[in-house]
């Protein structure tokens, strides 16, 4: 015992006996990723019998805007329904996992679901993105449906540029934190409603989604450059109609910085033993 002392105090100890062994980061990334895919398999467990509710539901938004958009007058040209239907895109892109996590979370803390993820070795991070992501699925139909309705009714013509998956990925994620957010605030589901009213009033009213921006007055112009839709919308019309890469990537920027802010926000205040 005294010569393994006397070994820890000598300098000229090898150094391969003080090596410090490096952390094993694809270990770290594959125990990451399976403990996603478990979230993604609870989450999809609990709703897989009402799935095709959600999907309808999404996809009766857009055609009802449309509808309205084409009776009304409001499209008269193909570039006027390229952007209502890449308005309702957004709108379901953005709105849907926002207000489904928000409801989620207000409901999982009336029936003290959080106590059941405390109790897995998972991250908040990780709870937030696979509901996340389950809610993005449901929504890419209506996505898909809104913008082949529009180019057939309207008349447009659609580019379809494979940077729009990153674009559907970050428009979805964008403000899921704020969801999470609003509902750990909530006090029950009818707040948490409330708060999805108001918050899809503001991003109609407020952001350049199915009004063009140069249309808007301006200090809802500045506004508008507040909230991710705007930058969402932009990049979703710029990926189908050919705008050059390097403007799309300034908006995929953009929606990054959103949504890593929001997700920051929301985990940070989703507490696993909160009353």
């Amino acid at each position: 015992m005294k010569e393994g002392r006397d070994e820890l105090r000598n300098p000229d100890m090898p150094a391969r006996a003080l090596a410090i062994k490096p952390p094993d980061f694809p270990s770290a990334v594959r125990h990451w990723w399976r403990a996603y895919e478990n979230l993604l398999f609870i989450r999809w467990a609990n709703i897989r019998n009402e799935w095709y509710f959600g999907v309808i539901v999404g996809m009766l938004f857009p055609i009802a805007i449309m509808i309205f958009m084409k009776f009304s007058g409001s499209t008269t040209d193909p570039a006027t329904g390229l952007y209502v239907a890449s308005g309702n895109a957004v709108m379901s892109l953005v709105m849907g996992p926002m207000q489904s996590l928000c409801n989620d979370m207000a409901w999982g803390r009336q029936r003290n679901d959080l106590d059941y993820f405390a109790a897995l070795p998972v991250t908040k991070l990780q709870v937030t993105l696979a509901y996340a992501t389950v809610s993005g699925i449901f929504i890419i139909p209506a996505m898909l449906f809104s913008i082949g309705i529009g180019s057939w009714w309207f008349g447009f013509p659609v580019k379809w540029n494979p940077v729009i998956i990153p674009v559907m990925l970050l428009a979805s994620l964008s403000m899921a934190g704020l969801g999470v957010m609003a509902g750990v605030y909530a006090r029950g589901i009818h707040q948490a409603n409330m708060f999805n009213s108001a918050v899809m009033l503001v991003v109609v009213f407020l952001s350049p989604v199915l009004i063009p921006y140069e249309n808007l007055p301006g200090f809802l112009q500045v506004a508008s450059r507040l909230l991710p839709t705007s930058y969402a919308a932009a990049a979703l019309r710029g990926s189908l109609s050919g705008m050059p890469m390097p403007e799309i990537l300034r908006y995929l920027g953009l929606l990054l910085a959103f949504t890593a802010g929001f997700l920051y926000l929301g985990t940070k205040r989703l507490d696993w033993r909160i009353d």
